[in-house]
């Protein structure tokens, strides 16, 4: 089994993310590790899947949906406000 990573996957709107947690959840491949934004509307999922699979998804989600992109995935990153160090003074 290849090794899995975290990704977040984005949704324009609400709708169609809780489509894909629905898939999701029945996807032995995919893990929902947490999801953010409002109960009834989250618009981005933490999930862990292997690599491969959210290429898989890319293609799909490019190809699919009306406007186009309304689901995106990426890699979850650290966040960091600044690109060097950090000096305060």
């Amino acid at each position: 089994m290849p090794d899995k990573s975290r990704f977040l996957v984005h949704a324009a709107r609400g709708a169609p993310l809780n489509d894909f947690l629905t898939v999701a959840a029945t996807d032995p491949d995919i893990s929902v590790l947490d999801i953010i934004g409002p109960r009834d509307r989250p618009h981005t999922a933490l999930v862990e899947l292997a690599p491969d699979k959210a290429r898989q998804l890319d293609q799909h989600f490019r190809q699919t949906g009306s406007p186009s992109h309304q689901l995106t995935i990426e890699p979850d990153r650290p966040l960091s406000m600044f690109n060097g160090p950090f000096d305060p003074f």
